[in-house]
């Protein structure tokens, strides 16, 4: 049986991420592990080990109840197969702790998005595991609810890094008998048999649009609004440190900026 994780911190943000995933994986015939990262609490370094230890037992416990109200909650109204996951630490350690016991198929997780330049600057929980993370990894906006993707579209640069992706797109949107729609955006004139070596491997009925335009994800994000798509997907870019500084994340800014969810690879 396929296996989503969703990772949940209990705000309404990420319990609607959860009823997002529980839906998706209903289509999938897939189990859905709810998932909590529990942090250290930071005290006082002269604080006895006692009291850190019963402060510790006494939150797992909460965020026990917490997560077990949720799955309740998302059995009755969804349905489907649904268990709970919690452990210390970070949210992509827990992920690869999880990915150890049973490969993970789609990890589904919400986002609050930015709210100013302080919040793009540092980016989100989302976007940071999104970073980290290899495995194909669905951002959901808050307030998005999922009603199926008849359309869909995948973002390329027409890359061999990208191109690599689109069978891995196609493959998980399959179930969904998905319209799919490629887009491309860029500044430069566009090369025919560049676009060929990518259209090639979708179906013969896949739409091909091409957007001339320096912001990327601003013009993605017009793009699935007036396209009326439900999901929209890409190939997050491996760069090392130097690299960073000097190229803009599209992945990372358009997880973040996005009204829709997002499909990373």
């Amino acid at each position: 049986m396929r296996t989503i994780v969703c990772p949940v911190d209990f705000s309404e943000i990420s319990e609607n991420a959860a009823n997002y995933a529980a839906r998706v994986a209903r289509d999938l015939d897939a189990e859905v592990v709810i998932a909590h990262a529990q942090h250290v609490p930071v005290l006082d370094v002269h604080t006895p080990p006692s009291t850190v230890k019963d402060m510790m037992d006494q939150q797992q416990l909460d965020n026990s109840r917490k997560l077990d109200g949720l799955a309740s909650k998302l059995k009755t109204s969804v349905g489907g197969n649904i268990r709970t996951w919690q452990t210390f630490g970070l949210v992509v350690d827990m992920i690869r702790e999880i990915e150890a016991e049973s490969a993970i198929y789609l990890v589904i997780m919400g986002t609050k998005g930015v709210n100013n330049p302080f919040d793009k600057w540092i980016g989100t929980t989302s976007s940071d595991v999104m970073q980290r993370c290899e495995i194909p990894m669905i951002i959901v906006p808050d307030g998005s609810v999922y009603t199926g993707w008849p359309k869909a579209g995948y973002a390329t640069d027409f890359t061999m890094e990208s191109d690599n992706a689109i069978l891995d797109f196609q493959e998980l949107v399959r179930p969904f008998n998905s319209t799919l729609n490629i887009i491309h955006v860029s500044n430069k004139k566009v090369n025919a048999d560049e676009m060929l070596a990518v259209v090639k491997h979708f179906e013969p009925n896949a739409n091909v649009d091409t957007i001339a335009g320096e912001d990327i994800a601003s013009e993605l994000n017009d793009y699935v609004w007036e396209n009326d798509l439900q999901l929209i997907g890409l190939k997050r870019h491996k760069r090392g440190f130097i690299n960073n500084l000097f190229h803009k994340s599209i992945s990372k800014e358009l997880a973040m900026t996005s009204k829709m969810p997002v499909l990373i690879f």
